[in-house]
């Protein structure tokens, strides 16, 4: 009898010998990693071309950059930003122990100015720098690199578990985030945002963030928001925009 794991194509996401298979991600994190599949099949079928750029705004402890590395077009720049140096060393190590090639910037200008790698090669760049500034990053990249199509970008904003609570993303910071990428979005490219709400400012930074996608134009946009329903206090939601494509008149 064949073996239903192998069959259904499955079989490389488990490791012999360690763990059964990789973590569960949570239900919303499966509705946001479905939102990229979307994205990067459209890409697809449109013909490829370019290779596109990923954005992981908010790296933490890696398990959306790993989705993103494993789902990247040959030849894709993936930018994983934190401020914080422990987000990046477990984001980092999540990264090789799947097997993944990593270069690590102190800074934003340190990432613009590596060597670009091999066609083929996904260049992962883990960066030493806020989401808040996230502008002046995709601004001071090379022009080849620019010209990209920005296909996904994820955050996750609230803080990184196992540390500080105090050190929680802002309000301020992550709508100036929001705006750069949505200004750059491709044409289907989608972009996702985790709300946790079980920290001080986080259902102000949700509901704020709420406001600014229910504005986009519904011509060009689609604003989904899925959320707990069950849960009065520290609820998370997950806001997904698609830009939608240009209609040929």
């Amino acid at each position: 009898m064949a073996d239903p794991v192998a069959a259904s194509g499955a079989a490389s996401l488990f490791h012999a010998g360690t763990v059964l298979r990789p973590p569960r991600p949570s239900l919303l994190d499966a509705v946001a990693h479905s939102a990229v599949l979307r994205a990067l099949a459209a890409w697809h079928d449109n013909g490829g071309g370019q290779p596109p750029l990923l954005l992981d705004g908010t790296a933490g402890n890696g398990h959306d950059c790993l989705f993103l590395a494993r789902q990247a077009p040959a030849g894709s720049l993936l930018l994983a930003l934190d401020i914080q140096e422990a987000a990046l060393q477990a984001s980092r190590a999540r990264l090789e122990q799947a097997g993944m090639a990593v270069r690590c910037c102190a800074s934003a200008a340190a990432a613009c100015a590596l060597p670009p790698l091999p066609s083929h090669t996904t260049d992962i760049r883990l960066v030493l720098h806020s989401h808040a500034a996230l502008p002046e990053l995709l601004d001071a990249l090379p022009e080849a690199d620019r010209q990209r199509p920005l296909l996904a970008g994820i955050f996750n904003f609230g803080y990184l578990p196992g540390t500080d609570k105090r050190c929680t993303t802002t309000t301020a910071g992550s709508l100036a985030a929001v705006d750069a990428l949505l200004e750059r979005l491709a044409p289907q490219g989608c972009l996702s945002l985790h709300c946790y709400t079980g920290h001080e400012g986080g259902a102000a930074e949700e509901a704020a963030l709420v406001q600014r996608l229910a504005r986009l134009e519904p011509r060009r946009w689609r604003v989904l928001h899925c959320r707990d329903a069950n849960r009065e206090t520290h609820g998370e939601s997950i806001l997904l925009a698609e830009r939608l494509p240009v209609r040929q008149r």
